[in-house]
Protein backbone atom coordinates (compact mmCIF):
# COMPACT_ATOMS: atom_id res chain seq x y z
CA UNK A 1 0.00 0.00 0.00
CA UNK A 2 2.67 2.10 0.12
CA UNK A 3 2.67 3.47 -3.65
CA UNK A 4 1.75 6.37 -3.73
CA UNK A 5 -0.78 7.56 -6.54
CA UNK A 6 0.90 9.12 -9.33
CA UNK A 7 -2.78 10.50 -10.87
CA UNK A 8 -1.74 14.22 -11.90
CA UNK A 9 0.39 13.23 -15.13
CA UNK A 10 0.67 20.28 -22.89
CA UNK A 11 0.38 21.60 -29.33
CA UNK A 12 -3.78 22.69 -29.27
CA UNK A 13 -6.31 20.30 -28.02
CA UNK A 14 -9.62 19.95 -30.14
CA UNK A 15 -12.14 21.58 -27.66
CA UNK A 16 -14.44 24.49 -28.73
CA UNK A 17 -11.71 26.87 -27.24
CA UNK A 18 -8.38 25.67 -27.52
CA UNK A 19 -6.22 26.25 -24.60
CA UNK A 20 -2.64 24.65 -24.43
CA UNK A 21 -2.49 22.12 -21.15
CA UNK A 22 -0.60 23.09 -18.21
CA UNK A 23 -0.19 22.17 -14.61
CA UNK A 24 -2.45 24.26 -12.27
CA UNK A 25 -1.96 24.54 -8.62
CA UNK A 26 -5.12 22.71 -6.68
CA UNK A 27 -6.35 20.78 -4.03
CA UNK A 28 -8.46 17.79 -4.80
CA UNK A 29 -10.20 15.08 -2.47
CA UNK A 30 -11.75 12.08 -3.36
CA UNK A 31 -14.13 9.62 -1.51
CA UNK A 32 -12.90 5.93 -1.95
CA UNK A 33 -15.43 3.01 -1.85
CA UNK A 34 -14.51 -0.82 -3.04
CA UNK A 35 -15.45 -0.75 -6.43
CA UNK A 36 -14.45 -4.95 -6.72
CA UNK A 37 -12.96 -7.21 -4.49
CA UNK A 38 -12.21 -10.61 -5.61
CA UNK A 39 -8.71 -13.13 -5.20
CA UNK A 40 -7.20 -13.19 -2.07
CA UNK A 41 -8.55 -10.04 -0.67
CA UNK A 42 -11.47 -11.30 1.14
CA UNK A 43 -12.58 -7.63 1.54
CA UNK A 44 -16.04 -6.74 2.43
CA UNK A 45 -15.84 -3.10 2.09
CA UNK A 46 -13.16 -0.58 2.02
CA UNK A 47 -13.84 3.58 2.47
CA UNK A 48 -11.65 6.22 2.92
CA UNK A 49 -10.83 9.92 1.60
CA UNK A 50 -7.82 10.34 -1.13
CA UNK A 51 -6.34 14.40 -0.82
CA UNK A 52 -3.77 15.67 -3.30
CA UNK A 53 -2.07 19.35 -3.50
CA UNK A 54 0.02 20.81 -5.43
CA UNK A 55 1.70 23.96 -5.34
CA UNK A 56 4.66 25.55 -7.95
CA UNK A 57 5.16 26.18 -11.63
CA UNK A 58 7.50 24.80 -13.78
CA UNK A 59 10.58 27.33 -13.03
CA UNK A 60 10.31 27.08 -9.43
CA UNK A 61 10.13 23.44 -8.70
CA UNK A 62 6.80 21.53 -7.78
CA UNK A 63 5.77 20.52 -3.69
CA UNK A 64 2.98 17.73 -4.22
CA UNK A 65 1.43 16.66 -0.48
CA UNK A 66 -0.42 13.11 -0.55
CA UNK A 67 -2.54 12.03 1.73
CA UNK A 68 -4.86 8.60 1.46
CA UNK A 69 -6.75 7.15 4.65
CA UNK A 70 -8.63 4.09 3.89
CA UNK A 71 -10.80 1.85 6.42
CA UNK A 72 -10.96 -1.68 4.97
CA UNK A 73 -13.30 -4.31 6.67
CA UNK A 74 -12.60 -8.27 5.55
CA UNK A 75 -15.06 -11.21 5.75
CA UNK A 76 -13.68 -12.12 9.16
CA UNK A 77 -11.71 -10.14 11.63
CA UNK A 78 -11.75 -6.35 13.10
CA UNK A 79 -11.39 -3.60 10.38
CA UNK A 80 -7.52 -2.08 9.60
CA UNK A 81 -6.75 1.60 8.83
CA UNK A 82 -4.68 2.66 6.58
CA UNK A 83 -3.05 5.98 6.40
CA UNK A 84 -0.31 7.21 4.26
CA UNK A 85 1.25 10.42 3.87
CA UNK A 86 3.68 12.18 1.55
CA UNK A 87 4.89 15.04 0.49
CA UNK A 88 7.50 15.28 -2.34
CA UNK A 89 9.14 18.67 -3.53
CA UNK A 90 10.63 18.54 -7.45
CA UNK A 91 12.84 20.78 -8.79
CA UNK A 92 13.19 22.98 -11.73
CA UNK A 93 14.33 20.83 -15.24
CA UNK A 94 13.51 17.49 -12.61
CA UNK A 95 17.75 17.67 -11.31
CA UNK A 96 16.62 17.75 -7.84
CA UNK A 97 14.38 15.30 -5.55
CA UNK A 98 13.24 15.21 -2.25
CA UNK A 99 10.92 13.29 -0.30
CA UNK A 100 9.19 11.89 2.94
CA UNK A 101 6.67 9.38 3.77
CA UNK A 102 4.71 8.47 7.17
CA UNK A 103 2.44 5.94 7.24
CA UNK A 104 0.31 3.76 9.99
CA UNK A 105 -1.43 0.73 9.61
CA UNK A 106 -3.94 -0.43 11.80
CA UNK A 107 -2.26 2.45 14.71
CA UNK A 108 1.09 0.95 14.17
CA UNK A 109 3.86 3.50 12.93
CA UNK A 110 5.96 1.93 9.72
CA UNK A 111 9.51 3.17 9.42
CA UNK A 112 9.48 7.05 7.78
CA UNK A 113 11.20 7.49 4.48
CA UNK A 114 13.46 9.91 3.82
CA UNK A 115 15.55 10.96 1.17
CA UNK A 116 16.81 13.24 -1.46
CA UNK A 117 18.84 12.85 -5.21
CA UNK A 118 20.33 15.34 -7.19
CA UNK A 119 21.63 15.03 -10.51
CA UNK A 120 23.71 17.23 -13.51
CA UNK A 121 21.17 16.46 -16.08
CA UNK A 122 17.43 15.04 -16.99
CA UNK A 123 18.97 11.88 -18.49
CA UNK A 124 22.12 11.50 -16.26
CA UNK A 125 22.61 9.02 -13.20
CA UNK A 126 21.13 10.52 -9.80
CA UNK A 127 23.19 10.81 -6.68
CA UNK A 128 20.56 9.92 -3.67
CA UNK A 129 20.66 9.53 -0.31
CA UNK A 130 18.09 7.77 2.28
CA UNK A 131 18.37 10.39 5.13
CA UNK A 132 16.04 8.18 7.19
CA UNK A 133 18.95 5.51 7.07
CA UNK A 134 21.55 7.28 8.38
CA UNK A 135 22.27 9.07 4.75
CA UNK A 136 22.35 5.41 2.96
CA UNK A 137 23.18 5.96 -0.45
CA UNK A 138 22.11 5.04 -3.75
CA UNK A 139 22.01 5.63 -7.39
CA UNK A 140 19.07 6.69 -9.61
CA UNK A 141 19.37 4.96 -13.66
CA UNK A 142 19.89 7.28 -15.96
CA UNK A 143 17.24 8.05 -17.89
CA UNK A 144 14.66 7.97 -14.85
CA UNK A 145 11.48 9.95 -14.64
CA UNK A 146 10.47 11.73 -11.48
CA UNK A 147 6.77 12.05 -11.07
CA UNK A 148 6.10 15.39 -12.27
CA UNK A 149 8.71 15.19 -15.23
CA UNK A 150 6.70 11.96 -15.69
CA UNK A 151 2.87 13.29 -15.68
CA UNK A 152 4.11 16.41 -17.94
CA UNK A 153 5.56 13.29 -20.52
CA UNK A 154 2.06 11.99 -20.15
CA UNK A 155 0.04 14.71 -21.13
CA UNK A 156 2.34 15.99 -24.07
CA UNK A 157 1.60 12.34 -25.67
CA UNK A 158 -2.23 13.22 -24.85
CA UNK A 159 -1.77 16.51 -26.96
CA UNK A 160 -0.13 14.94 -29.79
CA UNK A 161 -2.99 12.48 -29.96
CA UNK A 162 -2.30 9.82 -27.05
CA UNK A 163 -0.38 6.66 -27.72
CA UNK A 164 1.77 4.17 -25.87
CA UNK A 165 4.66 5.31 -23.40
CA UNK A 166 6.81 2.92 -21.29
CA UNK A 167 9.05 4.99 -18.59
CA UNK A 168 11.12 4.05 -15.53
CA UNK A 169 10.20 6.13 -12.92
CA UNK A 170 10.77 7.15 -9.35
CA UNK A 171 8.65 8.44 -6.61
CA UNK A 172 10.72 7.49 -3.53
CA UNK A 173 7.76 5.48 -2.20
CA UNK A 174 9.74 2.54 -1.72
CA UNK A 175 13.30 4.19 -1.09
CA UNK A 176 15.64 3.61 -3.53
CA UNK A 177 13.25 1.30 -6.16
CA UNK A 178 12.04 2.05 -9.65
CA UNK A 179 8.88 1.16 -11.10
CA UNK A 180 8.45 0.49 -14.62
CA UNK A 181 5.81 2.39 -16.04
CA UNK A 182 2.91 1.42 -19.10
CA UNK A 183 0.53 3.94 -19.84
CA UNK A 184 -1.86 4.61 -22.44
CA UNK A 185 -3.32 7.78 -23.46
CA UNK A 186 -6.52 8.01 -25.37
CA UNK A 187 -7.79 10.96 -27.65
CA UNK A 188 -8.64 14.02 -26.33
CA UNK A 189 -11.98 14.79 -24.94
CA UNK A 190 -14.02 17.90 -25.72
CA UNK A 191 -14.46 20.11 -22.89
CA UNK A 192 -18.00 19.48 -20.76
CA UNK A 193 -18.18 16.08 -22.71
CA UNK A 194 -17.76 13.78 -19.39
CA UNK A 195 -21.54 13.71 -17.62
CA UNK A 196 -19.91 12.30 -14.41
CA UNK A 197 -18.40 15.65 -13.83
CA UNK A 198 -20.56 17.80 -15.59
CA UNK A 199 -23.36 17.01 -13.10
CA UNK A 200 -20.74 17.59 -10.36
CA UNK A 201 -21.07 20.70 -8.74
CA UNK A 202 -17.52 20.67 -7.11
CA UNK A 203 -16.22 19.73 -10.48
CA UNK A 204 -17.48 23.42 -12.10
CA UNK A 205 -13.92 24.59 -12.79
CA UNK A 206 -13.49 21.83 -15.21
CA UNK A 207 -16.25 22.89 -17.49
CA UNK A 208 -14.26 24.48 -19.91
CA UNK A 209 -11.28 22.11 -19.99
CA UNK A 210 -10.50 19.32 -22.34
CA UNK A 211 -9.30 16.04 -21.14
CA UNK A 212 -7.89 12.29 -21.79
CA UNK A 213 -8.55 9.44 -20.77
CA UNK A 214 -5.26 7.79 -19.08
CA UNK A 215 -4.15 3.99 -17.58
CA UNK A 216 -1.09 3.66 -15.75
CA UNK A 217 0.38 0.49 -14.46
CA UNK A 218 3.40 -0.43 -13.05
CA UNK A 219 5.58 -3.45 -13.07
CA UNK A 220 9.03 -4.28 -11.59
CA UNK A 221 12.17 -2.97 -13.92
CA UNK A 222 13.70 -6.47 -13.43
CA UNK A 223 11.63 -10.00 -14.64
CA UNK A 224 9.44 -10.36 -17.67
CA UNK A 225 5.72 -9.77 -15.32
CA UNK A 226 2.74 -9.83 -16.98
CA UNK A 227 0.36 -8.41 -14.88
CA UNK A 228 1.01 -5.21 -13.01
CA UNK A 229 1.54 -4.19 -9.24
CA UNK A 230 -0.30 -1.87 -9.71
CA UNK A 231 -2.66 0.13 -12.27
CA UNK A 232 -4.66 3.33 -12.01
CA UNK A 233 -7.39 4.77 -14.28
CA UNK A 234 -8.70 8.11 -14.96
CA UNK A 235 -9.34 11.26 -16.31
CA UNK A 236 -7.06 13.80 -17.14
CA UNK A 237 -8.04 17.59 -17.67
CA UNK A 238 -5.83 19.98 -19.16
CA UNK A 239 -5.09 21.41 -15.90
CA UNK A 240 -3.54 19.15 -14.50
CA UNK A 241 -6.93 17.58 -12.37
CA UNK A 242 -7.68 13.75 -12.15
CA UNK A 243 -11.49 12.67 -11.92
CA UNK A 244 -13.25 9.10 -12.14
CA UNK A 245 -10.45 7.54 -10.29
CA UNK A 246 -10.29 3.47 -10.45
CA UNK A 247 -6.77 2.02 -8.14
CA UNK A 248 -6.77 -1.69 -9.29
CA UNK A 249 -4.72 -3.36 -6.70
CA UNK A 250 -4.70 -6.89 -8.26
CA UNK A 251 -6.89 -8.62 -5.24
CA UNK A 252 -9.30 -5.62 -4.96
CA UNK A 253 -9.94 -2.50 -6.51
CA UNK A 254 -10.90 1.15 -5.36
CA UNK A 255 -12.98 4.08 -6.56
CA UNK A 256 -12.37 7.59 -6.45
CA UNK A 257 -15.09 10.11 -6.83
CA UNK A 258 -14.30 13.83 -7.10
CA UNK A 259 -15.66 15.43 -3.97
CA UNK A 260 -13.60 19.23 -3.64
CA UNK A 261 -11.86 20.79 -6.04
CA UNK A 262 -9.92 24.06 -5.12
CA UNK A 263 -7.86 25.53 -7.65
CA UNK A 264 -5.12 28.10 -6.39
CA UNK A 265 -3.30 31.09 -7.71
CA UNK A 266 -0.47 29.72 -10.51
CA UNK A 267 2.97 31.29 -9.54
CA UNK A 268 4.25 33.18 -12.48
CA UNK A 269 7.32 32.22 -13.87
CA UNK A 270 10.21 35.31 -14.77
Amino acid sequence: MKKTLLIACSVLLAAAQAQAATIAPHRAIYDLTLLRSGGGSALQSANGKLAFEIQGSSCEGWTVSFRMATKYRPAEGPATLIDTQSTTYEGPGALDFRHQLKETVGGEAKPDIRLKLSRSAVDAEGQGEITSKSGEAFTLPAGTALPMQHQMKLMALGEAGGGRDSSVIFDGSDESKTFRAISFVGKAKAAGSIQRDMTNPVAAPLANVASWPMTISYFPVEGEDEVPQYQVNFDMYANGVASGLVLDYGDFTLAGKLTDLQMMEPAACP
